[in-house]
C-alpha cells in the first residue's frame, strides 16, 4: 500500500513540473515584452533676447568718524535713489543692501595699528523692466554718486515658462530619438515609463564684458544685453512593444 502511495505521488510531482514547463516560456516571453523597455536622453537648446537687467552699484565715502561716513554714504545713496526714479524706475524695484563700516587704517609702517578715518560701503540693486535703461541709469546713477559698478546682469522675465518649454522640446528630442532606435530593432516605441530632468542651465554674457565696454566706451551699444542660451536635457526609459 505504501509503495502504491509513493509511485503515484511520484507520478502526480512529474505531471506538475511538465506543466510548468510548459507554462513558463509563454509566462517568460510575456514578462520580457513587460520589461523590454528603452532608455535614451535628449537635449534642447534654444536662443532668446533678454527683455530685463539687475544692476548692482556701490557707493563708498570715507569719513573721519563712523557718523560722519554713515551720513555720506547715506546722503549719496538718497541723490542715486533719486535719479534713478527720475528715470521713470519704480522705487519698489530699487534696493539697498550690503551696508558697512569699517575702519581704516595707517599704512606707514608701523603706524598699522592707527585708525585714521572710517569707510562706510553700501550696495543699490536696481531691477530694470526695459534694458534699454542700462545705460541711462548706470550714468545717472554715478554722477549722483555711485562710485562702483559691481555688476549686469541681463535676464529673462519669464523664465518659469521658459523652462518649461525648454523641457518639452527636451522630452521631444528624446521621443524622437527612442522611436528611431526602436524602429531600428524592428520594434515599435511604446509609452514613456519614466522621465528624469538632467539639467537645466540659462546663460548670458559675462556682465564683466558690459563694465569693461562701459569703462572705454560709455555708450548705449556698451550696453547691448545680447543673447540667452537657455539648455535642458531629460533622461526617459519608454516600454518596446
Amino acid at each position: 500500500m505504501t509503495k502504491k502511495l509513493t509511485a503515484a505521488i511520484f507520478i502526480l510531482m512529474l505531471a506538475g513540473l511538465t506543466a510548468q514547463a510548459q507554462v513558463r516560456p509563454a509566462a517568460l516571453l510575456k514578462t520580457l515584452k513587460q520589461f523590454s523597455t528603452i532608455q535614451v536622453s535628449g537635449e534642447a537648446t534654444s536662443t532668446v533676447e533678454a527683455d530685463m537687467a539687475v544692476l548692482s552699484l556701490g557707493i563708498v565715502q570715507q569719513a573721519k568718524t563712523p557718523t560722519a561716513a554713515r551720513e555720506a554714504v547715506t546722503a549719496a545713496a538718497d541723490r542715486v535713489i533719486a535719479s534713478l526714479s527720475s528715470l521713470g524706475i519704480e522705487k519698489k524695484l530699487i534696493r539697498t543692501s550690503n551696508f558697512s563700516i569699517s575702519p581704516v587704517r595707517d599704512d606707514r609702517p608701523g603706524k598699522q595699528s592707527l585708525i585714521v578715518g572710517y569707510l562706510a560701503d553700501m550696495s543699490i540693486t536696481v531691477t530694470l523692466d526695459d534694458t534699454a535703461l542700462a545705460a541711462e541709469a548706470v550714468e545717472a546713477a554715478m554722477g549722483a554718486g555711485a562710485n562702483e559698478i559691481r555688476s549686469l546682469d541681463y535676464r529673462k522675465k519669464n523664465e518659469d515658462s521658459l523652462r518649461v518649454e525648454t523641457l518639452t522640446l527636451a522630452v521631444a528630442n528624446a521621443s524622437a530619438k527612442a522611436r528611431a532606435m526602436a524602429e531600428a530593432l524592428g520594434r515599435k516605441l511604446g509609452k514613456a515609463i519614466s522621465v528624469e530632468e538632467q539639467g537645466y542651465s540659462m546663460r548670458a554674457p559675462d556682465s564683466r564684458l558690459y563694465m569693461a565696454k562701459a569703462a572705454g566706451a560709455g555708450s548705449q551699444e556698451a550696453f547691448a544685453p545680447g543673447s540667452i542660451e537657455v539648455s535642458a536635457s531629460v533622461l526617459v526609459v519608454f516600454g518596446m512593444e
